[in-house]
């Protein structure tokens, strides 16, 4: 069972050095160290199941000179017992130094220390 701070490690680490990285072979091989191989990514775009289609998702979505950034802390529920874990985490994306253009939240379950399923819910634009 993972603990609450790798957990949070996990969350931070799959929204900075996956969703933040620009090189896919930089984004396939954190991939294949913080998720399950049979991982799913969800989101209002698509649903992809592999490390593959998750990093060309990823692709799509960067912008140069953009960064992602945390909007709050990382909630963690870990029953006790329980090999499951589920973390969200508030966040933004923009240019360097500015407010974030996009805003949302990722839904994360982790199992065995490892992303499982990534559930991204995208703020509606006023």
């Amino acid at each position: 069972m993972a603990s609450v701070e790798q957990v949070t490690s996990l969350t931070k680490d799959n929204l900075h050095i996956i969703f933040g990285s620009h090189s896919h072979e930089e984004r396939m091989k954190n991939l294949q160290r913080l998720w399950h191989p049979d991982a799913i990514f969800i989101d209002p775009a698509a649903t992809v199941n592999t490390h593959q289609a998750t990093s060309d998702s990823v692709a799509k979505l960067l912008n140069p000179g953009w960064e992602f950034q945390e909007l709050g802390p990382v909630d963690v529920i870990s029953p006790p017992g329980s090999d499951l874990s589920v973390a969200r985490l508030r966040w933004g994306y923009g240019k360097a130094g500015e407010a974030p253009e996009v805003t949302g939240l990722d839904v994360v379950t982790v199992k065995d220390g490892k992303i499982e399923r990534l559930y991204t819910f995208l703020d509606a634009k006023p």
